[in-house]
């Protein structure tokens, strides 16, 4: 009498299943297994996904201030407060009293931080090769417009500019 062998792992994820077939825990999954990964590629720089956030927001804003920082990538006052500290005693950005304003401080990178947000870029380039490296370049460009769009739904500033009218 012969043992039923477990069914293989395409079987069990198959469309019929019925974690197969919720989108929503197929995006969960795929994020928290590339937030993990992509953790791990930061990780011998000494830095976290949340680092690399606020680094590319101050390559992009420079001068910004905490509360901009906090509100534009979602963060509290306290996680941006204790992130820019971290990044100062790294020597990767720096708070500056803004000119304009004494009250408040203007958040700059550092030339140290240039650098470092150069190496966290390529391997954040090497983690979105390894992830998606199954999608050729028209289903990763699907992908990312429809991820897109779900997410400038909740925050209409990541909303992409268009320059073909007659493209959403």
């Amino acid at each position: 009498m012969s043992v039923p062998s477990r069914p293989r792992t395409a079987d069990r994820a198959s469309p019929r299943s019925p974690l197969a077939s919720s989108t929503a825990f197929l995006l969960s999954k795929a994020g928290r297994t590339s937030a993990a990964r992509i953790a791990a590629r930061l990780e011998p720089l000494g830095l976290r996904p949340k680092h690399l956030a606020v680094l590319s927001f101050l390559d992009d804003a420079p001068g910004s201030s905490q509360q901009e920082l906090g509100g534009r990538l979602g963060f509290d006052a306290s996680a941006v407060v204790a992130l820019i500290d971290e990044l100062e005693r790294q020597r990767l950005a720096e708070r500056r009293q803004d000119p304009r304003d004494r009250r408040r401080h203007a958040v700059h990178l550092t030339r140290r931080g240039r650098t470092m947000l150069a190496q966290a870029r390529a391997a954040a380039a090497e983690h979105e090769e390894t992830l998606l490296g199954v999608l050729d370049h028209e289903e990763r460009q699907t992908l990312h417009d429809l991820l897109l769009r779900i997410v400038a739904a909740e925050d209409p500033t990541l909303a992409p500019v268009v320059t073909d009218p007659g493209r959403r």
